[in-house]
């Protein structure tokens, strides 16, 4: 009579809770010691075993292997079909508006797309808030929308929006013209797909690193709606917590430090290219709207450092941007063109 090995049931149990942990961590990275950890693996033998399973699927090309991290390769993947995709012209969003009447210029000029991000990184109590409500005021008779903030607080928010009376938040039976919820965190969670989401602000703490996926995730979440991100903005960096991560997938990237916004990034454009362009502007008082939007150049006096034999210039009073001043010619040269 053959005797029982006693190894079998060993392998058998290793195989088993080995195949369901891979099973639920597709995508992920980790190492054998977690493997075991979590697997209970706690015997020798056991842990020959989820070893050698591990180099088998390694062989097999479901794992790769790099010094002793283990990652899963999903080698899975959606048809682009881009064929049959809707040949709608453009989503008609609408930019900010001066109090009198002055603009950014992005209004027919730029375009965004379902699924497209928006990105706005500024300084703290610079003007985001206020870039993202008047966004959300011009939009949303048209469009459904969605804010998100971080900083709502009833009294004060509803304080705010009073002073926001070239637009009525209310439609004709009172109820409000969009969702809005306090929300500091998971975001994509409660991406509406179809909607313009407002998402004042993403607070990272520590891990900036994140903000690249974090966007991500937020657009994996999109359809045909779109979303506008708020950034905290280091004042003497050119982009927001994150970095380069935060810049990435944006197809519009907007920087506003103390009364100017500058156009870091505009992917796609239908006449006039603005990437680059900075435009200097005003905030009411209350905060509830912009006022004297207006492109800034360099100044000529210092070349943009703000100082002229280390001193603040005087002429863009150290600020290093001046506004774009149009001379009329002197009547004598007028008439020696036309003359000669």
């Amino acid at each position: 009579m053959e005797e029982n090995n006693p190894i079998e049931p060993i392998y058998k149990e290793t195989k088993k809770r080995i195949t369901a942990w891979l099973g639920l961590h597709k995508g992920e990275s980790f190492d054998l010691d977690l493997v075991c950890r979590q697997c209970e693996l706690t015997s020798a033998q056991s842990r020959n075993y989820a070893s050698t399973m591990l180099s088998k699927e390694v062989d097999k090309g479901s794992l790769e292997k790099n010094n002793k991290l283990y990652r899963y390769i999903d080698n899975t993947y959606k048809p682009f079909d881009f064929l049959n995709a809707s040949d709608d012209p453009p989503l008609d969003i609408h930019f900010p508006v001066g109090a009198d009447g002055t603009r950014f210029g992005f209004d027919g000029h730029i375009v965004i797309s379902p699924g497209d991000i928006i990105v706005v990184a500024g300084v703290s109590n610079m003007g985001k808030t206020t870039f993202a409500l008047d966004f959300l005021w011009q939009n949303m008779d048209n469009f459904p929308c969605f804010f998100m903030g971080n900083e709502l607080f009833p009294a004060k928010f509803k304080r705010r929006i009073r002073r926001m009376t070239w637009n009525n938040h209310l439609r004709e039976d009172g109820t409000l013209k969009f969702d809005i919820t306090r929300r500091l965190n998971s975001w994509k969670d409660i991406i509406k797909p179809d909607h313009i989401n407002i998402i004042d602000w993403i607070n990272l703490d520590d891990n900036f690193y994140r903000i690249g996926s974090i966007i991500e995730g937020i657009q994996d979440k999109l359809h045909n709606g779109i979303a506008l991100i708020n950034l905290q903005k280091d004042q003497n960096k050119n982009l927001g917590m994150g970095g380069g991560f935060s810049e990435h997938l944006a197809s519009l990237y907007l920087v506003i430090d103390y009364n100017r916004l500058t156009v870091r990034k505009i992917k796609e454009w239908v006449d006039i290219n603005t990437n680059g362009k900075v435009f200097g502007f005003e905030i009411l008082p209350g905060g509830h709207q912009f006022n004297n939007i207006r492109p800034l150049i360099r100044c000529p006096d210092c070349f943009g450092y703000g100082k002229k034999k280390n001193l603040p210039c005087e002429n863009c009073l150290g600020s290093g941007w001046a506004d774009i001043i149009i001379q009329e010619k002197p009547v004598f040269t007028d008439y020696i063109n036309e003359v000669f």
